[in-house]
């Protein structure tokens, strides 16, 4: 299975050039909050490009990195990351973590349906207890995307689809807590979060671990 995710995520190079990745890690911190200096983990760190954006807003976060294909890794910038570990969540030292915050920057698209649910139990054993997921995905309701012809998010390493609401009751099923779903991508920087969902491309769910009693 982790040749196979490692295939799939090497062929989507435009993630590597994507032009909304500064925008979207932006938003992250800016949800997180000012001055924010928890420990924070980024699913997916790719060449770093998101962590990059991220630390220049929110420079007091302790950021580590977690990526699967080993050469985006070499190319990672010295100094964004503490610690950058290569291959799954389930290969990353049993003492790693807690974190506080989990990124995931157009990432739950890549995991195939079968596996989503076993990437989330590690990516609850991660968070520390009221420590929170933010994550953006492709939006299947984004209105330009159903005006194309047979307009989907699928293809190339994009192997499942989320709808914001099944994805807030599958988290909330797995025991988590949604606290935002708004909208992301280019048209939150243009004119906010607020507007009707089927306006924006990606969209944004924060969801916190609940503190144990």
């Amino acid at each position: 299975m982790t040749y196979e995710l490692e295939q799939i995520n090497r062929e989507q190079s435009v993630s590597e050039t994507d032009p909304f990745t500064d925008r979207r890690y932006r938003q992250f911190a800016r949800h997180l909050g000012a001055g924010y200096t928890g420990q924070v983990l980024d699913i997916g760190c790719n060449t770093g490009r998101g962590g990059q954006a991220f630390m220049a807003s929110a420079p007091g976060a302790r950021l580590d990195g977690v990526e699967l294909v080993p050469d985006r890794i070499e190319r990672i910038p010295a100094g964004v990351y503490r610690t950058v570990y290569q291959g799954l969540l389930e290969d990353m030292p049993a003492d790693s973590g807690p974190y506080d915050a989990l990124l995931m920057g157009e990432l739950v698209e890549h995991v195939p349906l079968g596996v989503l649910e076993g990437f989330l139990d590690q990516s609850m054993r991660l968070l520390a207890p009221g420590g929170r997921i933010l994550l953006t995905t492709p939006n299947p309701h984004y209105l330009l995307l159903r005006l194309r012809s047979g307009g989907s998010v699928l293809g190339g390493a994009h192997v499942s689809v989320h709808c914001p609401v099944a994805l807030r009751q599958f988290l909330a099923w797995k025991g988590l807590i949604v606290e935002t779903v708004t909208g992301s991508g280019q048209v939150s920087g243009l004119a906010g979060e607020r507007l009707p969902m089927f306006l924006y491309g990606s969209y944004l769910l924060i969801a916190r671990k609940p503190v144990s009693a």
